[in-house]
């Protein structure tokens, strides 16, 4: 049984959540917008904890009218530029940072690297410059990065980006760390779309593997063969789950989780009632 009560705020349609696990903790979501970004704010509040949700826009998502969303303190904000959002990290106790591409710019408008809606400032160097305003408050804050564990066929950009993303803020003094390795993620509820693609990327990965295995090293197709890898499919619950809950749980500091850890995370923290381990 969840230890969470649900009731109407005097004079709003609002609700209040409370989970004493989570009480007292701030959250920031940088990056609110999105699939990811969003899902984490409307949990955290359900879990009773306060968040800001900072994205460029910074209003609440569109077309969202549930509950939850009058419960986040939407700031806008642009990553590149942490001052901007200065109040919301330093009355934080942790930061999940969400902000990523799958296609950049370089891409789409032949763009250079490192320009602007690029890889290397999607994915790397929003990351840095959140963790570099954290270290300067010394007060060891914690900061979640949403990685990835495989890169689009022929865009290794994309996840030589993140895992260099990764290095620089696993050695940045003054914070604490964890990254999430997320294969392709999935949800019934949020992106019906993505239950048959999730299908089709597990089955890709069974006969991947199988006939990866089956060519010679040192072979040409294997080379190439290597441009169409991809992880096994994971549920967006657990990634959620897995970045709230190392938000907050210190014997995630340091660690790079993979699918099977954010799933066993998930299914402890049920397990767990949704509270925090003591």
């Amino acid at each position: 049984i969840r230890d969470r009560y649900m009731g109407n705020i005097q004079g709003s349609n609002s609700y209040q959540y409370f989970n004493m696990s989570f009480s007292g903790k701030t959250l920031c979501v940088v990056g609110s917008s999105g699939y990811l970004g969003s899902t984490i704010c409307r949990e955290a509040v359900t879990l009773g904890i306060k968040v800001f949700g900072v994205s460029r826009r910074g209003g609440r998502p569109e077309n969202v009218s549930s509950p939850w969303v009058d419960q986040v303190h939407w700031v806008k904000g642009n990553a590149m530029e942490p001052r901007m959002f200065e109040k919301a990290l330093e009355e934080s106790d942790a930061v999940v940072h969400t902000i990523g591409t799958l296609i950049d710019t370089s891409v789409t408008k032949k763009k250079q690297p490192g320009q602007e809606g690029t890889y290397e400032q999607m994915n790397r160097d929003t990351a840095i410059a959140v963790g570099n305003r954290l270290k300067e408050f010394n007060k060891n804050k914690k900061m979640v990065y949403v990685s990835g564990s495989k890169a689009p066929p022929f865009l290794q950009r994309y996840i030589t980006t993140k895992f260099e993303a990764e290095e620089y803020l696993k050695k940045l003094e003054g914070i604490r760390f964890t990254s999430l390795r997320p294969g392709f993620i999935y949800s019934a509820k949020e992106r019906p779309w993505s239950v048959p693609v999730q299908v089709g990327v597990r089955a890709w990965r069974i006969g991947y593997g199988t006939l990866y295995d089956l060519v010679p090293e040192n072979n040409f197709l294997k080379k190439m063969m290597g441009n169409f890898d991809v992880d096994y499919p994971v549920s967006l619950e657990s990634v959620v789950d897995a970045a709230i809950v190392s938000a907050f749980d210190k014997r995630y500091d340091g660690k790079i989780l993979t699918n099977e850890d954010m799933d066993q995370i998930k299914a402890e923290f049920n397990r767990n009632g949704r509270k925090l381990q003591q």
